[in-house]
């Protein structure tokens, strides 16, 4: 597409065409180099032993390489460059970051998995402490992902890389500190609380779904010109994108949360006390 007509080239590149499309993966040197980094970092990490002394377990190793492909399918794929022409593409990004990739790297790395550097404990102990509570922790996730998909914060990511790394960076952090409530929580009780506030957010998901579906008009100014090419309006890709946050984004919510509280209940089951078998009797020697 001509970029004479764009005020701004994102940075995923100017918005592609479906003949386009394959070729267009994203080559960022600084990009890859990061995702190579995290890759070495956290084949370092899995060969230490974690607080408890125990070795990383191996489904630990492959939710890490499973959210790695997902970030790598996110940021580096052609997904990339299709979010610079629809923002129904631009929400199954976020959706894949925040509802895959992010419950993932909780999973590959639960409380105690991973030491970090004495000189750094403390700062981020001190960063995280607030979102240790889970209502607190969901409702700030909740927060950002409304003022990521309204109008003037979604330009502002298009319009600079700088903005639009923040907007990624928050998303993930925000996630992962919301999943790490209901996938590796400290306890029951954090557990449960996380179980409940997840369910709100799956509920004012909906209802963002519900704003850009029932819009009367485009919220994105930049897509006006953007989707033509692949048949549809840019009302249309609006509301496809809200239909696919509220149907397959909340109904995620939904089911991930109800695959965890399975997960609990079968796990602490297993751990329940077996009752202790009756003592064996033995016979009473005869008087003689």
């Amino acid at each position: 597409m001509p970029t004479d007509a764009l005020p701004v080239v994102p940075y995923c590149g100017a918005p592609p065409v479906p003949e386009s499309l394959w070729t267009a993966w994203n080559g960022d040197p600084l990009l890859l180099a990061a995702l190579g980094a995290g890759a070495a970092l956290a084949g370092l990490v899995a060969l230490r032993p974690a607080a408890g002394g125990q070795a990383t377990r191996s489904h630990q190793r492959w939710c890490f390489a499973a959210g790695w492909l997902v970030l790598v399918v996110v940021f580096v794929s052609p997904l990339c460059n299709l979010t610079s022409a629809l923002f129904s593409a631009r929400v199954v990004q976020h959706l894949l970051t925040v509802q895959l990739a992010a419950p993932l790297f909780v999973l590959a790395w639960p409380a105690g998995a991973l030491r970090l550097p004495r000189c750094m404990a403390p700062a981020v102990r001190l960063l995280a402490r607030p979102l240790a509570v889970p209502e607190l922790a969901w409702a700030l996730f909740g927060i950002t992902l409304w003022v990521w998909h309204l109008p003037g914060p979604y330009m502002a990511a298009l319009a600079s890389d700088r903005v639009l790394w923040l907007m990624h960076g928050t998303l993930f952090a925000g996630a992962v500190a919301a999943w790490r409530s209901v996938l590796a929580p400290t306890d029951t009780a954090m557990r449960l609380r996380g179980l409940l506030a997840a369910f709100g957010t799956s509920v004012h998901l909906a209802m963002l779904a519900g704003v850009l579906i029932f819009a009367g008009a485009p919220l994105f100014s930049y897509h006006l010109a953007t989707t033509a090419a692949w048949g549809l309006s840019p009302l249309a890709d609006q509301q496809l994108g809200g239909l696919i946050m509220g149907v397959v984004g909340a109904l995620a919510y939904v089911g991930l949360n109800l695959a965890a509280a399975a997960r609990w209940l079968m796990r602490a089951g297993s751990e329940a006390p077996s009752p202790a078998p009756a003592a064996r009797r033995l016979p009473h020697a005869r008087a003689g």
